[in-house]
C-alpha cells in the first residue's frame, strides 16, 4: 500500500513538473500596442505591461492555429484576424468574440493583414490552386470583407502568399512569397520581384528584381518607415545566422554584423527600438540601437530599380539620338559645301560655278576616273571641223583653264596633275588628288 502511495505521489509530482515545463514553452506573443502586449497560452490570453506584470486575463476559445491569425490594433482595440478566412475577433466581456458576418472560406491563406488609416485590410493569399493579387478591406457597415478598388489603368502584381511586407502612410511594399508556376498551377514558384502600391493614386509599380534571396528560413519583423528587420537562419541553430535591414522606401540593403539573438523574431515585435519576445514565461528584450547606429554595412540596392533604369535608358537614348541628329546635320551641312557636278558646271560651298562645254567634259572625266590619258581627253573634245594641231591646242588650253578655275575656287594648289605614262613616255596621264571631294 505504501509503495502504491509513493508511486502515485511520484507520478503526480512528475506530471505536474512536466505540465509546468510544457506550459512555459507554449506561451506565444500575439502582438502589442504602445503600452501593452498580449501572450497566449492555450485558450488564455494575458494582457501585460512591459514590466511583465499581468493586467488582465482574456479568453480565445478557438482552435485556429496562431500561424493563421494576425494580431492588429483596429478601432483602438486589440483585434485578431484570420489570414485564411473572413473571421475577425475583438474583446467582449473578457473574451475574443467574432465581430464579422463572414465565414472561413480559406481563400486567403498566407495573406498579408494590416491596418491602414484605421481600415482593416488584406492583400494576397492562397486558395483553390490560385493566388490573390488584390486588396480587400473589412467594412464597418456590412462587417464583411469587400473588394478594394484601385486605379483601372494600373498594372497588377502577380498573385502571391506568405510575402514579406511593410507599409507607410502612403505606400505598401512587398517582396518574396510564393506564386503559381504559370505552366503548372499546382506547382509553386518563388516571387523574385519587389512591388509598391501607392494609396494616394491607387496604383501599383513594379520596382524591379530583388537583390536578395527569399527562403523559408527568413524571419522578418517590421521596424517602421518602410523597413523590415530580416534574420536568416541556416537550419534550427543560430550558427551562421545573419541579419539585415530591408529599406524598401529608400531602396537600400544593410547588413547587421553581430546580430545573433537567442530567440527567433517570427513572433517578436518592436517597441522603442527594442526587439521583444517571450521565452520561458518571461518577456525578454534586445536593444537594437547599437546595431542600428554602429553595425550597419551598406550592401547596395535592395532591388534593381526598373523605373530608374528605364529613366536612365531614356535619358541615354535621348542623348544618343540628339548626337546622331547633330552628326547627320553636320554631315548634311558638310555635304552641301562639297563640290558637285551639274549640267552646266559645278557647285562648291553652295555656289554654282559655270564652265564651258569642253571644261565640263574634262572635269567629268577627271572626277569619274582615277587616271585619264591625254588622248582620251582629246577624243572627248575633238572637233572634226578643226585640224589636229588646233584640237591639241584647245585640249591644252581647256586643261589649263579648268585647273586654274577649280584650284582657285576650291582653294587648292593644283586641282589637276599630270605625269608620263609608264607604258608610253610620250603620253601624259592626267589625274586629280581631289576627285574624292566631289559628291558623285
Amino acid at each position: 500500500m505504501k509503495i502504491r502511495l509513493l508511486f502515485l505521489l511520484f507520478f503526480t509530482i512528475s506530471f505536474s513538473l512536466y505540465t509546468q515545463e510544457n506550459n512555459q514553452g507554449i506561451f506565444t506573443i500575439l502582438g502589442n500596442s504602445t503600452k501593452h502586449f498580449y501572450v497566449k497560452n492555450g485558450n488564455t490570453v494575458y494582457k501585460k505591461n512591459y514590466k511583465d506584470s499581468c493586467l488582465d486575463t482574456l479568453f480565445f476559445d478557438n482552435t485556429t492555429s496562431l500561424y493563421d491569425i494576425k494580431f492588429v490594433t483596429y478601432q483602438n482595440k486589440p483585434t485578431l484576424v484570420s489570414k485564411g478566412g473572413g473571421m475577425v475577433w475583438q474583446i467582449k466581456n473578457d473574451t475574443f468574440k467574432r465581430i464579422d458576418n463572414s465565414f472561413n472560406h480559406k481563400m486567403t491563406n498566407g495573406s498579408a493583414v494590416f491596418v491602414h488609416n484605421d481600415t482593416l485590410m488584406k492583400f494576397g493569399g492562397y486558395g483553390y490552386w490560385s493566388y490573390r493579387n488584390f486588396f480587400t478591406y473589412f467594412s464597418e457597415t456590412t462587417s464583411e470583407w469587400e473588394f478594394y478598388p484601385i486605379n483601372p489603368t494600373s498594372i497588377l502584381p502577380v498573385g502571391v502568399s506568405k510575402i514579406n511586407f511593410t507599409h507607410t502612410d502612403t505606400n505598401f511594399y512587398f517582396s518574396g512569397g510564393i506564386k503559381n508556376d504559370p505552366k503548372n498551377p499546382t506547382v509553386d514558384a518563388p516571387n523574385n520581384d519587389v512591388w509598391r502600391f501607392n494609396f494616394n493614386n491607387k496604383t501599383w509599380i513594379d520596382l524591379g528584381t530583388a537583390s536578395f534571396n527569399h527562403t523559408e528560413f527568413n524571419e522578418t519583423v517590421s521596424i517602421g518607415k518602410g523597413r523590415l528587420l530580416k534574420s536568416n537562419r541556416n537550419g534550427s541553430t543560430t550558427q551562421g545566422r545573419s541579419a539585415s535591414i530591408h529599406d524598401y522606401a529608400n531602396n537600400e540593403l544593410y547588413e547587421i554584423k553581430g546580430f545573433t539573438p537567442s530567440f527567433g523574431i517570427t513572433s517578436a515585435f518592436i517597441n522603442n527600438d527594442t526587439l521583444y519576445n517571450y521565452r520561458n514565461n518571461k518577456l525578454i528584450g534586445l536593444s537594437l540601437k547599437p546595431y542600428f547606429s554602429q553595425e550597419l554595412t551598406s550592401k547596395g540596392s535592395l532591388y534593381l530599380d526598373t523605373n530608374a533604369l528605364f529613366k536612365n535608358l531614356r535619358e541615354f537614348t535621348s542623348i544618343i539620338l540628339i548626337l546622331l541628329l547633330l552628326i547627320v546635320l553636320y554631315l548634311y551641312s558638310k555635304n552641301r559645301k562639297r563640290p558637285k557636278l551639274t549640267e552646266t558646271g559645278f557647285k562648291f560651298n553652295r555656289v554654282h560655278h559655270p564652265l564651258s562645254s569642253n571644261e565640263l567634259k574634262v572635269l567629268n572625266l577627271l572626277v569619274y576616273n582615277k587616271r585619264v590619258e591625254s588622248k582620251n581627253i582629246l577624243n572627248t573634245i575633238y572637233d572634226k571641223q578643226l585640224s589636229s594641231a588646233q584640237n591639241n591646242r584647245i585640249k591644252l588650253e581647256t586643261v589649263e583653264n579648268l585647273n586654274t578655275k577649280v584650284s582657285n575656287i576650291m582653294g587648292v594648289k593644283n586641282f589637276i596633275n599630270s605625269k608620263k605614262s609608264l607604258k608610253d613616255q610620250r603620253m601624259l596621264i592626267y589625274y586629280s588628288n581631289f576627285r574624292s571631294d566631289f559628291i558623285l
